[in-house]
């Protein structure tokens, strides 16, 4: 076994760092193991690289929404005009739901207001009807944002769509027997 200052055949002092026992004559030098190094900082740049795309990619990505429930003491009725409409994915599993951008008649604010999964409705809704709607305020509302509703009752069309019970429970969840939107 070779000593740690003891001189290579070419004459050249190396420095050796023994890895585990040295008894076992295992021994590992950067002029023993180029490559090994090599596969090293490339490996590390790649993680870090990984890394740094990942958080580009998730800046891009639309925030996703906080966690809200229905409160039924802050119950609002609001009726005006649908301005947009939209599907987005909203709970994990649930399907798309359809999302109403409403102006308000009264303030001529837009508001946001999530109503139920997209299978859920038996009727269509289009942009420019009228609706009266009952609902919940969600309590986190972010300065600039618009305010997001979660709907309990929906009228359109001289058609009320219950999307949940007076409790604010959804009609369309597994204790209702996943029941279409009733219409009266």
């Amino acid at each position: 076994m070779k000593n740690k200052n003891q001189q290579n055949e070419k004459g050249n002092n190396k420095k050796v760092r023994f890895l585990g026992d040295p008894e076992k004559n295992i021994f590992c030098s950067i002029a023993a193991y180029p490559a090994f190094f090599l596969v090293l900082i490339i490996f590390s740049l790649t993680v870090q690289g990984s890394l740094s795309v990942s958080t580009i990619q998730d800046q891009q990505q639309p925030e996703k929404l906080k966690p809200h429930f229905y409160n039924v003491d802050r119950e609002i009725t609001i009726e005006g005009q649908v301005e947009d409409l939209k599907f987005e994915s909203r709970y994990e599993g649930k399907g798309h739901f359809l999302i109403l951008i409403v102006k308000d008649k009264t303030s001529g604010e837009l508001l946001e207001v999530e109503t139920a999964p997209a299978w859920f409705f038996k009727i269509d809704i289009h942009k420019g009807e009228k609706v009266r709607l009952i609902g919940s305020l969600t309590e986190d509302q972010e300065p600039g944002k618009r305010k997001l509703v979660m709907a309990r009752e929906l009228k359109v069309n001289n058609q009320t769509i219950t999307l949940r019970d007076r409790r604010g429970f959804p009609a369309w969840s597994s204790g209702q027997g996943r029941k279409r939107g009733s219409v009266d």
